[in-house]
């Protein structure tokens, strides 16, 4: 327990201290012992190495404690060479009594392959019997920043000590057993097709058991094979009539495979088929920036270069923040880099040097950009009128002989952009002719030098656009839009109004009607009365009562003409 808890601090402690880069990773990783079985002798050493496949996955630190029967194994040594890692926050250790051997390893860079080199231990055989080497407490952490463990799972390694030591064999080729068919000419030069290894010209890090086949013409008797480092190697004896044959992993450098068929007439030419490995990644390289680390040249000079003692360098990767990937061809590369144009800020700068078979490793550093002075915006339009072509104006001072760049947004909307000069004194003035639809908008201002050095952005305040005003009543004011309603409204209320006034001046209208009849009718009563009095008055025999009814007739007649009149006043009053 006391162990489990100080392996996981230190892997802790580790990734903290190495985690620079910033490729991003998921669980890819495989932490895997090679060879995957071994079949040794008693009392026989045999070599096991330690390997990471990060599947294209930078990473910077691993743990693990490799489990061994102690009854059968004994480890002899431990071998850092060649390994991946520089530092080793615990040491690779080992207990024969306790069947254990402990690593906690890292790299200042982040590394990728897909068989990086961690360790080598070489065992040696105590007795008869079989049994596995076992991977626990791993962890691999990617070169994320976070110490992110990308481990996604762990291959053991099997083996058997035999008493009686034979030759390691892989599976043997089966045997064809036919007829051949006699022919005039000698063998043709055998086609090879190798999975593992599918181009011949190209480097490759993969490291295991191979399979190779090939196609038999109908007259081929023979079939033989080497594999060896040399590249013209002629093999002579035959091996029997066979279409395919499997070889053991093979180790760093350059091999050959040679085949060749035999027919009726003899031996044909041979294929001599290149086998290129290199799984180690290249040499660790600093980085440097000319101007410093933190600067306001907007296109700061990277220095950096490194070397691959094996396979050479094919490329470098820059990624800058989370931009795209720059690809630099090696072949070319004097070892200064110039960036493209930076805007302000700090962000990760993480170069990885690749390998022709594409093994990485890579550093970062992080870049400030530091931002020149931001100008100031002193004027600007804050009302305009969409359907006028008084333009969009915009005045302030900035530094000296540079460039203001301008844009206008309509919320994250850009609309309009363009660049004004500031004179001498740093003043700049630039208008937007260009006609705006209603709505509210905002310029931001932005200094670039003649280096292409930027500022911080500044923002103006919000800008209202809106049709011009066609009713004003003093500080009231109605648009198109507005006016439009407007009117429409009065229309209607015009509308009502009348509806209103007719049917009240009709009220009226019949009131007075009725008044009238009702008068009229109260005269033409008092005439009738007064007629038939007079007529009464005729038929007596007294002038006395003709004289009253006539006089009577007349004060009728003079009440009824001031009555009409009255009558009349109030009509109107109505």
């Amino acid at each position: 327990m006391k162990h489990q808890l100080k392996t996981i601090v230190s892997i802790a402690f580790a990734s903290s201290i190495f985690a620079l880069g910033i490729f991003s990773s998921t669980n890819a990783a495989t932490l895997f012992l090679t060879p995957t079985s071994s079949e040794i002798g008693v009392k026989e050493k045999f070599t096991v190495e330690l390997r990471v496949d990060s599947e294209g996955v930078s990473f910077n630190a691993a743990q693990a404690v490799i489990r061994f029967p102690k009854d059968t194994l004994e480890v002899v040594a431990l071998d850092k060479t060649g390994s991946s890692f520089s530092f080793w926050l615990e040491e690779p250790n080992f207990s024969n009594t306790e069947g254990f051997i402990s690593l906690i390893g890292g790299t200042p860079y982040g590394v990728a392959g897909n068989a990086v080199p961690i360790l080598k231990i070489e065992f040696r055989s105590k007795g008869s019997g079989s049994g596995a080497l076992m991977l626990s407490e791993a962890a691999v952490s990617a070169a994320d920043g976070s110490g992110t463990n990308i481990l996604s799972k762990t291959n053991d390694a099997v083996f058997t000590v035999v008493l009686e030591r034979v030759t390691p064999k892989v599976p043997e080729s089966q045997q064809i057993v036919r007829e051949a068919v006699p022919t005039g000419k000698l063998p043709i030069k055998p086609v090879l097709k190798i999975p593992l290894y599918p181009d011949s010209t190209k480097w490759s890090n993969l490291i295991s058991q191979f399979n190779v086949s090939w196609d038999l013409p109908l007259d081929i008797t023979g079939v033989s094979t080497a594999f060896n480092k040399e590249p013209n190697f002629i093999p002579t004896k035959s091996e029997g009539l066979f279409n395919n044959k499997t070889f053991s992993a093979i180790s760093d450098g350059v091999w050959y495979l040679h085949v060749r068929f035999r027919n009726n007439l003899g031996w044909g030419p041979t294929e001599h088929y290149r086998l290129a490995v290199d799984t180690t990644p290249p040499i660790g390289f600093e980085i440097v920036v000319v101007e410093g680390e933190a600067t306001d040249n907007p296109m700061p000079t990277f220095q950096f270069k490194t070397n691959d003692a094996l396979s050479g360098l094919k490329e470098y990767h820059i990624r800058i923040g989370d931009g795209d990937l720059i690809r630099i061809p090696a072949a070319d590369f004097s070892g200064t880099y110039t960036l493209p144009l930076q805007s302000p800020g700090k962000r990760q700068i993480t170069i990885k040097a690749i390998d022709e078979a594409d093994n990485g490793i890579e550093n970062s550093i992080i870049l400030e950009t530091i931002p020149i002075t931001s100008p100031v915006i002193t004027f600007i339009t804050k009302e305009l009128f969409s359907d006028e072509e008084k333009g969009l104006t915009v005045k302030g001072v900035a530094l000296p002989n540079i460039n203001v760049l301008l844009r206008v947004y309509r919320k994250e909307a850009l609309i309009s952009n363009g660049v004004a000069a500031t004179d001498e004194k740093g003043n700049f003035e630039f208008t937007f002719d260009q006609a705006f639809k209603n709505g509210n908008y905002q310029v931001t201002a932005q200094s670039q030098d003649a280096r292409g050095a930027l500022s911080l952005i500044v923002e103006s305040q919000l800008i209202k656009v809106k049709s011009k005003p066609i009713i004003q009543i003093g500080v009231f004011q109605l648009g198109k839009g507005g006016a439009t309603i407007f009117l429409f409204l009065v229309l209607i209320f015009g509308f009502l109004g009348g509806v209103w006034f007719y049917k009240k001046r009709q009220g009226r209208l019949t009131m007075r009607v009725s008044f009238a009849e009702s008068e009229v009718t109260k005269i033409f009563q008092l005439i009738r009365e007064d007629a038939e009095r007079l007529s009464k008055a005729i038929k007596t025999p007294t002038t006395s009562e003709d004289e009253y009814g006539l006089k009577r007739l007349q004060e009728n007649i003079q009440k009824m003409e001031t009555y009409l009149k009255k009558g009349l006043e109030k009509i109107k009053k109505l």
